[in-house]
């Protein structure tokens, strides 16, 4: 078979089984899609361009954000150096118990319980409490030991079963101890250890989240003191 020839516009023959042009192979776009993780700025379809009044309001706020934190740092770090970070004794709130319970005594229907503490106690708050919901009148006040154990201790001369409840955050009864010579009432709730008692002419509520031992110990501080 002979090879089919076709003329172009000047008269020459071309081949009929050439291509007369190759088609190039288009080099792959190097940009990242939008949705990669790693695409960048420069992945962007345009180049966003920020008019002259765009760039300075940009530029103005840059400043305006830069003078306020040195404005701020400038109020904060003298009142930090004014202030330096207390130690850990100015945590301690300390109250002369004796002098409260003195001024007590004069309004309380009962013997106040305020008992001599020994080196490493204290009193952080004693006070009476006169206006209360359950219309019992009582004094309490709590004894810190080494700085972490704490006991609550409440005394009131009318106390009723309904008030005992609501100071104990109605525990639960577990059973009674034998302290000294009194007997106590105990009641636990969560952590908290309760222990109570009738004596004379007032109810003390002895109350611990953090050490029986030192419960226990008030509890003898007050036989030694109200008998």
């Amino acid at each position: 078979m002979e090879d089919v020839q076709l003329e172009n516009n000047s008269g020459n023959a071309v081949p009929g089984n050439e291509p007369s042009e190759k088609t190039s192979e288009a080099e792959p776009s190097s940009r990242r899609d939008l949705n990669d993780p790693e695409a960048t700025f420069d992945d962007l379809p345009f180049k966003p361009q920020l008019t002259e009044k765009q760039a300075k309001r940009a530029n103005q706020t840059f400043k305006g954000m830069v003078l306020s934190v040195g404005f701020t740092l400038a109020v904060v770090i003298p009142l930090v150096l004014l202030n330096p970070a207390p130690k850990d004794e100015a945590f301690e709130s300390k109250v002369n118990l004796q002098q409260t319970a003195e001024q007590t005594e004069q309004i309380a229907d009962f013997d106040v319980f305020a008992p001599d503490l020994r080196d490493g106690q204290y009193a952080n708050f004693a006070r009476w409490q006169a206006n209360t919901a359950q219309g019992v009148p009582y004094w309490e006040f709590g004894i810190v030991s080494n700085n972490k154990d704490f006991v609550w201790v409440r005394q009131a001369a009318e106390a009723n079963q309904t008030w005992i409840a609501l100071t104990t955050d109605t525990a639960t009864p577990t059973g009674t101890k034998t302290i000294g010579d009194w007997e106590w009432e105990v009641r636990a709730k969560d952590e908290t250890t309760y222990l109570i008692s009738e004596q004379k002419d007032s109810t003390l509520i002895l109350s611990t989240d953090t050490s029986e031992e030192e419960l226990e110990n008030v509890a003898k501080l007050a036989e030694s003191t109200l008998s």
